[in-house]
């Protein structure tokens, strides 16, 4: 028995570890645990499309818990679809039929090919395509004509109604010019505001599609103020110090205007156009065109440099104005004091002429012209007044270290359009009469900065005889006929401008309670270092003025009130101001415009 005991223990040991082992779950089993199955996924991109009859459109499908990432495009359950509801390739590539199908809609389906169940759809909307031909074009005023053709696919009602500006062949307001039924346009006679704009054509089978052109007005163009010049020279043109250079930049920008001041003339413009920021000598010569238009190499010399009106160490730390002025070499500027653009418009071009040889104050809304170097010819209107602002300028030209100034009682004019790079030193005039009203010197890529005239000609006295100051040379009041479409020679006085924006007039003593209460306040407010800006603007009730402020849009700003001293307030963010200079690589050396 000791025997066999012993022969049969081992067996039932090995008996029980089997049997510990032999229980993978209440089914019983193998023993072994199967590997999990993943469940195959797919998305499919863009979900929904909407697509023109002919065109096409990528659909991408992503799959997901296989190795195998092919898929099955389908139409409508069709694989590769038809021409009725359009057509797919095996890489998902749609194309629309060339007609609108009926219900106009089609779906498209990826199925995966590793497991044939799973799939993912995407709806398209199939819709008539209009396109028209030219898609923009660069017009002078005057009547210029220009033909616009439209393609109309996927219906055979290929007519299609055109605009300008959102307004029907044969209406009233021309101010963006007039079309034809048959797409012919013809540019206005004057500059419109804003100078850019669309021509539509809109399918007349399903007016929801429409495509459009953009048109831009001018009155000859900047090429004009960018060219060199034989002598004597108009002023609205490019040019600056000829030693306004770096190792790898150059820099330039307007003469203004000229002004005489004891029988002797003077190109006027800014001090960072002519004095190269504060750092000038008197005698360095002034060249047209700038630097930026001749390779960074200096050109003829039309005058030397004067005096200026200091940036730094001001009382205060306030500048009067950034403004300088260089004396005439004998010949070489048009004694007439002729800027570009400013006259008659011949042929669609606007022809030179000096402005009006009165002054005028800047005031809310008025409308204004300027001539410059890179945006020619440009009208617009005064949003505020009265504004403390503080501009940020290089230190030499494309210097990486900057300073700040702070002005007060500045112009601005709220537009993309107006002003840009290189048109620092322009002369901005009353559009209606030509007199001048502030020398533009700054701004943002939405605003443009002057210094009231007034305050640009206070500040350059004779140093020798500090009560004799400078006054512009120039004739009789006259329309910018390039702003306002007057013919030549017609009165300032009946002139107006072809201006859709518009800002209200107010009345003096609204314009001073809103000041007074500007005044107050202003320091307070400019202790945030993201309010680089306070003025006097109108407001939003109509005979309202109001304390407009302008906030870094690159900083957070304290909470503005709704209102100081019963004066509403608004608030407009804003790049931080800067002289206008502008900073290109496109070859050695580099190019800085002011």
């Amino acid at each position: 028995m000791e025997g066999d005991m012993r022969s049969r223990l081992p067996i039932l040991a090995a008996i029980v570890v089997s049997s510990l082992f032999s229980f993978p779950g209440c089914g019983g089993g193998s023993g072994s645990i199967p590997p999990q199955r993943v469940s195959v996924g797919i998305v499919i991109s863009p979900t929904h499309a909407s697509v023109t009859a002919g065109s096409t459109q990528f659909f991408f499908a992503t799959i997901t818990g296989t190795t195998n990432t092919v898929v099955t495009w389908q139409v409508n359950g069709v694989t590769g679809g038809n021409a009725t509801f359009g057509t797919i390739s095996a890489s998902g590539i749609f194309t629309a039929p060339s007609t609108v199908p009926n219900p106009p809609a089609a779906t498209v389906t990826a199925i995966s090919q590793a497991d044939a169940t799973k799939s993912a759809s995407a709806s398209v909307t199939i819709t008539i395509g209009v396109s028209v031909s030219p898609i923009s074009v660069l017009l002078n005023v005057g009547g210029t004509q220009q033909q616009f053709d439209a393609v109309v696919t996927g219906t055979a009602n290929t007519g299609v109604d055109w605009t300008v500006n959102g307004l029907p062949p044969g209406d009233p307001n021309t101010t963006f010019g007039t079309i034809t039924a048959s797409g012919l346009y013809s540019s206005p006679n004057a500059i419109p505001n804003p100078p850019n704009f669309q021509v539509t054509a809109t399918s007349q089978a399903d007016p929801t599609q429409a495509s459009g052109a953009r048109v831009v007005i001018e009155a000859g163009g900047p090429g004009v103020n960018q060219a060199p010049q034989t002598a004597p020279i108009k002023l609205g043109t490019s040019g600056g110090n000829a030693k306004d250079s770096s190792a790898s930049f150059c820099c330039s920008g307007t003469l203004g205007a000229l002004v005489t001041r004891g029988g002797t003339d003077f190109i006027l413009s800014n001090n960072h156009v002519l004095a190269r920021s504060d750092q000038a000598i008197a005698g360095e010569p002034i060249t047209q065109p700038g630097l930026v238009d001749n390779s960074c190499t200096p050109a003829t010399p039309v005058a030397n440099f004067t005096q200026k009106v200091k940036l730094k160490n001001n009382p205060s730390n306030i500048a009067p104005a950034d403004a300088a002025l260089a004396q005439v070499i004998s010949g070489e500027v048009d004694t007439t004091g002729a800027i570009l653009q400013l006259g008659a418009v011949t042929g669609g071009l606007a022809q030179p002429a000096p402005p009006s040889s009165t002054i005028v104050a800047p005031a809310i809304g008025m409308q204004v012209a300027k001539s410059g170097r890179t945006t020619g010819l440009t009208c617009d209107l005064i949003e505020a007044t009265n504004m403390t602002v503080q501009v940020r300028y290089e230190n030499t030209c494309g210097s990486k270290t900057t300073f700040v100034v702070t002005y007060d009682n500045q112009v601005e004019i709220a537009s993309t359009t107006f002003s840009a790079a290189g048109d620092s030193g322009s002369l901005i005039v009353n559009a209606l009469t030509a007199e001048p009203v502030a020398l533009l010197f700054a701004g943002d890529n939405t605003s443009t900065i002057a210094n009231p005239i007034q305050a640009v000609l206070a500040a350059l006295p004779d140093p020798q005889h500090p009560t004799v100051f400078p006054t512009f040379v120039g004739g009789a009041k006259h329309p910018v006929s390039g702003c306002t479409g007057t013919l030549s020679g017609a009165s300032g006085v009946n002139a107006s401008t072809s201006m859709v924006r518009t800002v209200a007039r107010l009345a003096d003593v609204e314009i001073e309670r809103a000041a007074n209460a500007k005044r107050t306040h202003v320091a307070a407010l400019m202790t945030d270092p993201a309010i680089i800006g306070v003025g006097v603007a109108a407001g939003d009730t109509p005979g309202e003025a109001a304390i407009i402020v302008f906030a870094d849009q690159t900083k957070s700003h304290r909470a503005v009130p709704a209102t100081l001293d019963g004066v509403k307030t608004k608030v407009r963010t804003v790049e931080p101001f800067h002289a206008f200079e502008l900073h290109a690589c496109p070859a050695q050396p580099s190019i800085s415009l002011r």
